[in-house]
């Protein structure tokens, strides 16, 4: 089940978040203040009780015990003795006429109580402490002073107070600090996303700014800007593609038209035996053009749906093989071609082999080699001719799309479209494998790496 999220932007989210926790933490400190502060002010008017109470028991003890006690104010504990037949001796003024406080039975070690109220003051709480004595005569006597809880009460309500009021200052503080700061982190992010949002196909060379240090943000401008840079990269390349595509669709469509407008303008004097087999030399040029060029796009896709099969590389290197050996333009050698089983699609596979024998036929100069080979989890394939070679700094270059390289190297006229290579890097990636231009003491040797995922076979 998905969050439930808080309404409005990310900025009044990550506010409203912060002012709840922080909310929360001032209540749990308030209660946790407020609980010590009245426990402090509760433990101080025992003391004072109890302190009361031994003084008084101090007096009766050494028989200086007056019939009346002095009078206290307000916060001072009022004090009463009793003796064992609840005869009270002494007293406090508050406390003359009163019977004992706790009641007739004297009390053999220190008690305490909490009372409702006593008759001198209504509707307050008090605490009592009774502690025994005994006269220099013997005779026990209970000493009980009360003290009232009322400035304990008010002590607490005094500090719920200020609480209270001091509790909209600090949320309204929280939550205007965290508005101000989420504000300024995000000032950053708006700016990406504003200029992100101005960016066009024509403008993909523009960049956003990158905050200095390595943050977040700073870290979200890079990604933003290497993913720019990427765009740019591709609409480049598609551009360059779509560019290359029409100068190469033109170039055997301008052919056809001419040589049928000069058929049509001279019809008597028109060859049309050659002009058919120019044309269909022309068209047949246009149609494996266009063949190569939806094969590339099915490279750039993925497989397409196709399935992967168990296949023998060596099998159909054998079968691609045969149409060099019958146009004989070439010698080629087998001898380093062993058995190996794969797992791969097939149709793609073939076309690998074909483009990679066809661009070595067209450069070698007598021979080309095929070798096959496999290890537990890769399979190689390497097609070798003895032509002029590549030099280092094209062999990265001839895998890009309508790449040709110096014509005089080829070995026949006609020569290629300049994607057929570009086709073999596109389908090796997508199996996941490697297609490089390998050192060669003589020639071009272009070595093709597959993963096997399949079981050795033996």
């Amino acid at each position: 089940m998905a969050a439930r999220r808080l309404p409005g932007g990310v900025r009044a989210r990550l506010t409203t978040l912060a002012v709840l926790v922080v909310g929360s933490g001032l209540v749990a400190a308030a209660l946790l203040v407020l609980s010590r502060v009245h426990d402090d002010l509760l433990e101080s008017a025992k003391a004072a009780a109890t302190q009361r109470a031994a003084d008084v028991a101090q007096m009766a003890a050494t028989g200086r015990l007056p019939p009346a006690l002095p009078a206290t104010d307000e916060s001072n504990p009022v004090v009463q003795v009793v003796d064992s037949h609840g005869t009270v001796l002494s007293a406090s003024p508050e406390l003359r006429g009163l019977g004992a406080l706790l009641g007739r039975r004297p009390v053999d070690q220190p008690v305490t109580a909490q009372i409702g109220r006593l008759p001198i003051a209504d509707d307050q709480e008090y605490w009592v402490i009774g502690v025994p004595v005994e006269t220099p005569a013997g005779e026990p006597l209970t000493v009980y002073a009360a003290t009232s809880l009322e400035p304990v009460q008010e002590g607490t309500d005094a500090t719920l107070s200020a609480m209270v009021a001091a509790f909209p200052v600090l949320i309204i503080v929280v939550g205007g600090t965290a508005w101000m700061l989420v504000g300024r982190a995000l000032r950053s992010v708006e700016a990406i996303r504003t200029q992100v949002a101005e960016i066009t196909v024509t403008e993909l060379d523009r960049r956003v700014p990158e905050p200095p240090g390595d943050d977040e943000l700073a870290r979200l401008a890079r990604t933003m800007n290497a993913m720019l840079a990427r765009l740019e990269q591709a609409n480049d390349r598609q551009r360059q593609f779509v560019s290359d595509a029409s100068h190469e669709l033109r170039s055997p469509l301008a052919a056809i038209r001419t040589r049928t407008e000069v058929g049509l303008a001279h019809p008597d004097a028109a060859d049309w035996k050659a002009l058919t087999r120019d044309v269909h030399r022309e068209s047949d040029r246009l149609h494996r053009l266009v063949e190569a060029l939806l094969t590339l796009s099915r490279a750039d896709h993925g497989s397409g749906g196709a399935e992967s099969d168990e296949i023998d590389l060596d099998e159909l290197v054998l079968a691609e093989v045969e149409p060099l050996r019958a146009r004989g333009q070439v010698t080629v050698d087998l001898s380093g071609l062993s058995a190996v089983r794969l797992r791969a699609r097939t149709e793609q596979l073939r076309v690998v082999i074909r483009n990679l024998l066809e661009n070595a036929e067209r450069y070698a100069t007598t021979t080309v080699a095929v070798t096959t080979s496999a290890d537990q989890s890769t399979a190689d394939l390497i097609v070798w001719d003895d032509g002029p070679g590549i030099p280092p700094n094209d062999r990265e270059r001839v895998f890009d799309r309508f790449v040709r390289l110096d014509a005089a190297r080829a070995h026949s006229n006609g020569g290629g479209h300049g994607i057929g290579l570009a086709i073999v890097r596109g389908i090796v990636g997508g199996h996941g494998g490697q297609v490089w231009i390998a050192e060669s003491a003589s020639g071009a040797e272009f070595h093709v790496r597959l993963p096997r995922h399949t079981r050795t076979h033996t």
